[in-house]
Order: C-alpha cells, then sequence, then structure tokens
C-alpha cells in the first residue's frame, strides 16, 4: 500500500486543508485501519458542508490513506504516520488572498458588522463557499474571528485588535532576531540584491499615499525572505502568520513618509549587516526596528 505522503496530488485549497485536518485528527484519535469516517460527523467537527469533506476524503483515498467502502462511505487503511502531501491550485490562494484584503478593507472601512453567517460574505464579495470558509478560518486561526453557534461569525471587539496587534509585536521581538541567529541561517544574496533596489526605490521618489501598499508588500517581503533564510520551517510559519494579521489590522493605516523612510533605512542596515556576516549586529538592529515600529505614531507621524 502506498504512503499516504508519496503520491502528490493537486486539489483546490480548501480540499488539501481538510485532507490535512482530517489526518491530523485521526492521528490525535489514535483511530486504527478500519475506523469509518461519517461525512457528517466531519462536516460538524471541521464548520464545512458535504461537498469539500467529501473531495477531502477522495483525495485521501487515492493516496491510500482510505479505502472506498462500495458506497458506504471511507474507512482509514492504515495508522496516520504524518499529513498527504496535496498541493492546492495557486489560483485558489491568490482568490483568498483577494478575499482576505477585502474583508480587511471592508472591516477597517465599517462597512461589516461585528456578526455575519459566511453566505452574506458570498454574496458582498462574490467569492466562492470553499474560499470564503478559508479565509474566515484564517481570520479565526489570527484571533480576529471567532465561530458562533451554526453557521455564523463573530469579529472580536477593537480593544481585542489592538491587544492583538501589540502581542504581536511582543511575540516577533522575541522571534524574528532570534532567527538571523540561526546556525542553519544562509543569506540568499541573489534577494538581498533585489530586495535592496526595492527599498531604495520607494525611498528615493516623493512619498505618495498610494505608495502604502507598495510599501506594505517590500515589508512583508523582507521579514518573510529572512524567516526562509533562518532555515527554520517553524519559525518561518509564524512569521508568514504574523504578516498574515498585520496585512488585516494595517489595511487601514496611512503611513508616514517620515516612519516608511525609517523603516526603509532598518532594513537598509539590517541587510548590510548580513551582507557583511554581521548576524549578531544584524539581530540587535532588528530588535530595535521592532520595538521602534510597534510604538503609535503621533500627530506628525513620528514613533510616540
Amino acid at each position: 500500500m502506498p504512503s499516504p505522503v508519496s503520491q502528490p496530488l493537486t486539489a483546490s485549497r480548501l480540499q488539501a486543508d481538510l485532507a490535512r485536518r482530517i489526518l491530523k485528527s485521526l492521528k490525535d484519535q489514535g483511530a486504527e485501519p478500519g475506523h469509518h469516517l461519517v461525512e457528517q460527523d466531519l462536516c460538524r467537527q471541521f464548520g464545512v458542508s458535504r461537498t469539500p469533506v467529501r473531495g477531502a476524503l477522495k483525495l485521501l483515498a487515492a493516496q491510500g490513506a482510505l479505502t472506498s467502502r462500495n458506497g458506504r462511505g471511507f474507512a482509514l487503511a492504515e495508522k496516520v504516520a504524518d499529513a498527504p502531501d496535496i498541493e492546492p491550485h495557486r489560483g485558489d490562494d491568490q482568490e483568498a488572498r483577494h478575499l482576505f484584503n477585502a474583508i480587511a478593507r471592508a472591516r477597517n472601512a465599517g462597512k461589516l458588522p461585528d456578526r455575519f453567517v459566511q453566505q452574506e460574505i458570498v454574496r458582498r464579495f462574490g467569492a466562492r463557499l470553499p474560499v470564503v470558509l478559508l479565509v474566515l478560518r484564517q481570520l479565526g486561526e489570527l484571533g480576529l474571528l471567532e465561530r458562533q453557534p451554526g453557521h455564523g461569525w463573530a469579529f472580536e471587539p477593537a480593544p481585542d485588535a489592538q491587544r492583538a496587534q501589540a502581542e504581536s509585536y511582543a511575540f516577533r521581538r522575541a522571534l524574528e532576531p532570534a532567527m538571523l541567529l540561526q546556525p542553519t541561517f544562509r543569506l540568499d544574496r541573489a534577494w538581498l540584491e533585489k530586495a535592496r533596489a526595492a527599498h531604495l526605490k520607494i525611498r528615493r521618489r516623493p512619498w505618495r499615499a498610494s505608495d502604502a501598499e507598495d510599501f506594505y508588500e517590500v515589508n512583508a517581503d523582507f521579514h518573510e525572505a529572512l524567516a526562509r533564510c533562518c532555515g527554520n520551517r517553524y519559525m518561518l510559519g509564524a512569521v508568514q502568520r504574523q504578516i498574515q494579521l498585520r496585512r488585516f489590522l494595517n489595511h487601514h493605516l496611512e503611513y508616514d513618509a517620515r516612519r516608511v523612510h525609517s523603516a526603509i533605512d532598518d532594513h537598509l542596515e539590517i541587510l548590510a549587516a548580513l551582507e557583511g556576516g554581521w548576524n549578531d549586529k544584524a539581530a540587535a538592529l532588528m530588535l530595535h526596528h521592532l520595538t521602534i515600529s510597534a510604538r503609535p505614531q503621533d500627530e506628525d507621524g513620528h514613533a510616540a
């Protein structure tokens, strides 16, 4: 029997995600071969409809993790050792990112109520239900949204969002300097040159409010790429989650030119230290950068 991780498949983002979560649940339960999987129970457990659950089960059957019972559902083929290697369609990831950003803009503009049902998101944004469910779950994992009884969802109140922002910076101050000191850190010098050029392009031109999105993406790439360089998958995953959180919470911010230029200067200094092999200096600079960035702006745009 093939191993559940030996044959990569292509699936929708939601199906791939559900497949991993179903196997993880079975592993946590210590389920034995022959364990019967009930679609309705899985729908309740993961808060989705039958269609994505059925698709995830078919994927796991194609992987060899499950066996079909001739129209009577699926059973576990062997004890679970790992999650399946199933790659989502890139189109689903792009659609999810667009929806994530659209929800962030609407929420920060006061155009989304505190409580809603997922069909409202489908209608308002013209999104497919599987993508809506994926994005809502992402927001839930970030602590911004909570599932209510039935099919309802509720945003965390504003004070909790502010707390999430503060806790995010505290977490990043502990994480990001440390990742520059990992023995597995390997600087991607080709990326460094591109990143430096992107920073300088924004730094040297007159600042416009419309540049905020470009700056955000350059900033996000800076932090994520350094996490990739550190060679630790768990650190990378944590940084990626923090980028998602900031993408949502900061969608309403208007960046001040002086603050943007200060952040760019910090980034360039960190890159120069890494390029010179001074990772301990880069780590200290990163800690200082995140400490300053965590401070709120005053009326003149300076860190208060």
